[in-house]
């Protein structure tokens, strides 16, 4: 069995696979973020993490032996960059080098964003894993286009587009946040976006390559707060990300494919927009729990870099 663990900024992720590779366990629980609150400080969600890897793990174990775990996997840091680090991954990080000390099993190391990019390329329905494709990484904390490859075991990237300024997961909570939804914002936004039926989407100053700004955006959003519904703001900003999306999708060589990944690609007004919209290229989407944190990616990562034969 594999095991793999994940500690974001904002979920304590926990997931078991059996020898094929295939989900035995899972438990994924949000971090706790005051009403009004647009996040958690680091220590207050190293905190959080540490307690609830105590809880997930008392789940996994009432259900299967933890010496019967062949190989572990972790999240160390936010990108696989020399200078990506944040103290939350910590918290996954000692739980794992303990456990893999009792029980004398190999502990694989990754980056969060590798565990999206595996998550959504093991979800996404693609016939064949390829050795190159796009991938695009939306979520709170990083909104890149990236160039990746397989190499050596894990997903290597190069980035080649994103956003110059906010993420977009980051301007969904602020805007989410003002309407007076806990944060974070996302989930309760999309359910909102779907009650609306604007196709409006905002237009913003184009850009010659695969980069663009956003916090103009911001603004012209809170002018609309005050003059629209709930769910008019969070489906025109929804079109609104789905339009730029679209716009960087069709600078790319379509001959590789495209994959989505982060929480921001599990929103259903995106995904409905981009497969309308972009049709010479090959996307692909996660399945939604997948494209949000999670630790599958891990430990899917580790089951192919060395598990399934050491099973």
């Amino acid at each position: 069995m594999i095991l793999g663990v994940d500690t974001s900024n904002y979920t304590t992720s926990m997931c078991l696979l059996d020898d094929e590779g295939r989900v035995l366990f899972e438990g994924n629980q949000l971090l706790k973020v005051k009403s009004g609150g647009r996040g958690l400080r680091q220590s207050d969600a190293f905190f959080q993490h540490v307690h609830e890897l105590a809880v997930q793990y008392e789940r996994l174990v009432a259900k299967f032996d933890p010496l019967n775990i062949d190989r572990i996997a972790v999240s160390n840091q936010p990108r696989y960059l020399e200078d990506s680090y944040m103290p939350v991954f910590n918290a996954g990080v000692l739980f794992c080098q303990n456990l893999s000390h009792t029980i004398r099993k190999p502990l694989d190391f990754f980056s969060h964003q590798e565990g999206h990019l595996m998550a959504a390329l093991k979800t996404c329905g693609i016939s064949e894993l390829p050795q190159q494709f796009y991938g695009f990484h939306l979520s709170g904390g990083t909104t890149e286009i990236l160039m990746c490859r397989f190499d050596d075991g894990r997903i290597t990237t190069e980035r080649v587009g994103g956003t110059l300024d906010l993420n977009m997961g980051q301007l969904i909570d602020r805007i989410g946040v003002l309407l007076g939804l806990d944060f974070p914002c996302g989930k309760a936004m999309d359910l909102l976006a779907q009650k609306a039926d604007s196709d409006y989407a905002i237009r913003i100053k184009r850009r010659g390559d695969l980069s663009f700004n956003i916090s103009g955006l911001e603004n012209k959003l809170l002018g609309l707060i005050e003059t629209q519904s709930k769910e008019d703001v969070c489906r025109i900003l929804f079109n609104t990300l789905a339009r730029i999306l679209g716009e960087m999708i069709i600078k790319l060589p379509p001959k590789l494919p495209v994959v989505m990944s982060g929480g921001v690609a599990s929103n259903a007004i995106i995904r409905q927009r981009l497969l309308q919209s972009v049709e010479l290229h090959s996307l692909y989407f996660s399945k939604p729990k997948y494209s949000r944190d999670n630790a599958y990616g891990v430990a899917a990562l580790s089951w192919m870099r060395g598990g399934a034969s050491n099973c």
